[in-house]
């Protein structure tokens, strides 16, 4: 692997041809209540202060297996979209490679459909949720916090919007041009950082990944679950759409990771001493190589 450069590469200023910004919004009900009567009456049992902690109720049973399994699927949602997506700015957009929109959105879709379903489940189970609750709670139920069933299915959606990359050059305001002039220069440069900050979050996850797998495998004694070769796959795939600036040693080090660590059984590596030991040592060697190709910040 070439080591030679020790910065990164320029940012491709044709990113906006090659990404879009995405958005996603997933809504939940949390099935918890402040109560502040609760919360006054602890307090006082214990001689605190007013401040000195708050009382959550819980408002289903903790089996609840139906708003337990709907509000899996929306964590599902939110990581696949962290893990198909790339780190952009503080307001809730990531970058989407156009190379990954496809599966994004196949999958967002799959997930949304699984939670339409999940949500229906769970609102043909919430009368008999309360009903348990009521005893549950004893003195400490009240009809008020639950909401009907209509206003309950207005709690819960996912939700994905879709936004250009901003570019310079595209400003029709009635402003001096020295004005117009800086406000394109700061998109411009908004854009760059932000690129850098999408590269550097693709070489992160590689390094995190292979530290992960150096660390379980070194360690003849360790124990590993099938996931840690598993997940390193899908990175290896995920990384190769989003690698939107073409970051040659990015693509080389995510070849060399699928092809070096990914290449083995999880099964094979637990079973067999030397093959552990040569991924370990494959994976502190990629580690090595990876040191100075994007910066010090970044492996």
């Amino acid at each position: 692997m070439d080591t030679t450069t020790n910065t990164p590469q320029a940012v491709d200023t044709s990113i906006c041809n090659k990404a879009v910004l995405v958005s996603l919004s997933v809504s939940t009900w949390t099935a918890r209540k402040y109560s502040k009567e609760i919360t006054a009456k602890v307090n006082a049992d214990h001689g605190a202060s007013g401040d000195a902690g708050r009382y959550n109720k819980s408002l289903l049973p903790g089996d609840a297996e139906s708003y337990k399994a709907l509000m899996r699927v929306a964590g599902y949602a939110r990581t696949n979209h962290y893990s198909q997506s790339l780190a952009w700015s503080d307001e809730g957009w990531r970058l989407l490679p156009t190379a990954n929109y496809q599966d994004y959105t196949d999958r967002l879709r799959g997930l949304t459909s699984e939670f339409e379903t999940a949500l229906e489940d769970f609102l043909l189970d919430y009368p008999a949720l309360v009903n348990q609750s009521r005893g549950r709670l004893n003195g400490m139920f009240r009809d008020s916090d639950y909401p009907d069933v209509h206003d309950l299915r207005a709690k819960f959606s996912i939700g994905v919007e879709f936004s250009p990359v901003p570019t310079s050059g595209d400003f029709r305001l009635d402003l001096a041009g020295s004005t117009i002039e800086a406000i394109e220069k700061s998109v411009v440069d908004r854009v760059e950082r932000a690129t850098a900050g999408a590269v550097k979050d693709s070489w992160d996850r590689l390094k995190d990944c292979v530290l992960h797998i150096h660390s379980r495998l070194s360690d003849p004694k360790a124990i590993f679950r099938d996931s840690l070769i598993d997940n390193a796959r899908e990175l290896t795939d995920i990384l190769g759409r989003l690698n939107v600036t073409g970051d040659v040693n990015l693509e080389t080090a995510r070849l060399e990771v699928a092809a070096k660590l990914g290449a083995y059984e999880p099964a094979m590596l637990r079973s067999d001493a030397t093959a552990r030991a040569e991924v370990a040592r494959d994976a502190q060697a990629i580690l090595s190589s990876m040191n100075g190709l994007y910066g010090t910040g970044a492996v």
